[in-house]
């Protein structure tokens, strides 16, 4: 922290009202958003230190509180299954090849795993913490750049609670996002004091963290270079500065690089340019699907991340209205609620940026899609495990959303926290139901494991165990849905290593053999004397070592309980 900032509470005050006139005027210019009149200190506009460690606190609560409801009943889901099995029969062989392009996630796993182990209880703590420091360095970034504590609050709240992050919160495979999060908004933050200090360390640490940003996950890259750019677009005529953010950005180049072509299996899509036409059709297609397809897509981008949402945050109100009920989750809820309300009263009036905030968050959503520029593949999934790739465009979701209500919150200062406050109760109801689905799956995979560790024990290792009967998905939580979780999961409740997969619409019975696919991948698993399929309803362990007998296997009526629910690939079933 400066040393302007450092000299003392009653020199703040003193010097606060006229700094913060001085800032006022120079701010008036949108173009100035990442001038030097918007690059100072926190708290040095004159936002009291005292009220903004407050709102802090109550990001920290709030984060906190939201995953109350269902954190402790979370388990593991797909790729989870398949990650833990490997490190346990394999130690942590392979490791930086598992995972391609993100050697700082396969560190965290790591570090995860050699901490928890089995225990999934571990792992979605430390992933609630870092999205709660991922909200509250957003926060200050906010506050430093300019905006006042209303709109800075409300937007952290928004973000926090957007249905956008509803994988991230639970799947341990996506926990890398949050962390690529903190590493991205530190970056920033680092950044910033760069430019105000004209600090070598400050340009270093900008460097490294953003590197190690791009190192876990790939999404926040274009904000990290985006703002570098316009540092040093603004200090163009100084020569060190000049020099440190060429540095940075010499550095994010070679980042971006490594990880999308060198080192990403997904390179032959950057090469292939009929895919790019496709992408830019598809771009502007109003007949897109986004339950089916992947890829850019305008329409899809509006619908899921604002109508959407908006939409389930009012049914969610109504709902409650219309039966209201008290229990944990509206308990918390209401106090999430009031401690929105309780910020963004104390925070009044502040000065109207909310224009600024609007066009900052178009800005910010359009730069969350811009990886898939170079990665032409991406889902708007509202809730399911593709949504993890929402979060980037999230963070401008939630300040177009708040900027929005603070332009029509004008008339009256006590509109924007009412609203805040509604919206944070609505927000945390329909987060509950939608994570109550993944709390409840867990509870599902342990008696079907249960039910196989029984019936599969005389089943060879190395064998080939395809799961029958079994519903791939509990709402938008995965219970069993493809190889890499069937053949983990197994593999660690029967203590010995063997492959799998799952029975679904998109498992085919050749003469030669079954072929499934998933995200377009497809797998063939070839009869023989290691193939079964095997049903937990049924308790049925079926060897299908030609073509006669998986024929015969899969018209035997009675193999499904029940109807699964229509379901999607990287969605699950909508809700």
């Amino acid at each position: 922290m400066s040393a302007r900032v450092e000299s003392g509470h009653n020199r703040r005050r003193r010097d606060a009202p006229g700094k913060t006139q001085a800032l006022q005027a120079e701010g008036a210019d949108l173009c100035g958003l990442f001038s030097d009149g918007y690059q100072t200190a926190m708290f040095s506009i004159g936002t009291p230190e005292r009220e903004v460690r407050r709102d802090l606190i109550c990001l920290a609560l709030i984060t906190g509180l939201s995953a109350l409801p269902y954190v402790a009943n979370l388990g593991f889901y797909s790729d989870d299954w398949g990650l833990f099995s490997h490190y346990h029969f394999h130690g942590f062989s392979d490791l930086f090849s598992t995972f391609a392009g993100r050697p700082v996630q396969a560190i965290y796993s790591v570090l995860l795993f050699s901490l928890f182990g089995m225990n999934p209880l571990g792992y979605h703590i430390v992933n609630t913490v870092v999205i709660g420091a991922a909200a509250m360095l957003l926060y200050a970034l906010l506050i430093r750049l300019g905006f006042d504590r209303r709109l800075g609050f409300g937007v952290c709240v928004f973000f926090l609670l957007l249905p956008q992050l509803s994988t991230i919160r639970v799947w341990i495979a996506a926990a890398q996002i949050p962390l690529s999060m903190v590493l991205a908004l530190a970056s920033l933050h680092a950044q910033l004091t760069f430019a105000r200090t004209n600090k070598v360390l400050a340009a270093v640490i900008a460097a490294v963290a953003a590197v190690f940003s791009i190192a876990a996950y790939e999404i926040f890259a274009p904000l990290i270079a985006s703002l570098a750019l316009k540092l040093l677009w603004d200090r163009r005529h100084e020569r060190r500065a000049i020099f440190l953010m060429a540095g940075i950005a010499a550095l994010l180049t070679f980042a971006v690089v490594y990880k999308i072509i060198l080192a990403s299996d997904r390179a032959g899509a950057i090469l292939d340019g009929k895919r790019y036409l496709q992408g830019l059709l598809r771009l502007v297609s109003p007949t897109y699907d986004w339950r089916l397809d992947s890829s850019l897509n305008l329409f899809a981008a509006a619908e899921v991340h604002f109508w959407l949402v908006l939409k389930v945050w009012l049914q969610a109100l109504i709902g409650w209205i219309a039966e209201p009920r008290l229990n944990l989750t509206v308990s918390i809820a209401l106090g999430i609620a009031l401690l929105s309300f309780w910020r963004c009263s104390t925070a009044g009036a502040g000065r109207i940026l909310a224009l600024r905030l609007l066009l900052v968050g178009f800005v910010v959503f359009v730069l969350g899609h811009a990886t898939f520029l170079v990665v032409p593949s991406i889902m708007f999934a509202p809730t399911g495990l593709a949504n993890r790739v929402l979060v980037a465009a999230a963070v401008g979701v939630a300040m177009v959303m708040v900027a929005a209500l603070g332009l029509s919150s004008k008339i009256h200062p006590r509109i924007f926290p009412l609203v805040i406050a509604f919206v944070a109760f609505s927000a945390v109801l329909r987060l509950s139901q939608v994570e109550g689905y993944w709390s409840e799956a867990p509870a599902i995979q342990r008696q079907i494991l249960a039910q196989a560790k029984l019936d599969l024990s005389s089943v060879p290792s190395g064998s080939t165990v395809m799961l029958d009967g079994v519903c791939p998905y509990h709402g938008p939580a995965v219970v069993f849905e493809t190889s890499w979780d069937v053949a983990g999961a197994l593999s660690l409740a029967l203590g010995r290593e063997l492959m799998g997969d799952a029975v679904s619409p998109r498992m085919s019975v050749t003469s030669l053999g079954l072929r499934t696919s998933m995200y377009e991948q497809e797998a063939f698993y070839p009869y023989g004397t290691g193939l079964y399929a095997y049903n937990p309803h049924l308790r049925v362990v079926a060897p299908l070592t030609n073509a006669h007998q998986a024929q015969a296997y899969f018209r035997r009526p009675g193999r499904w309980p029940t109807p699964c629910p229509r379901a999607y690939v990287g969605h699950g079933v909508l809700i």
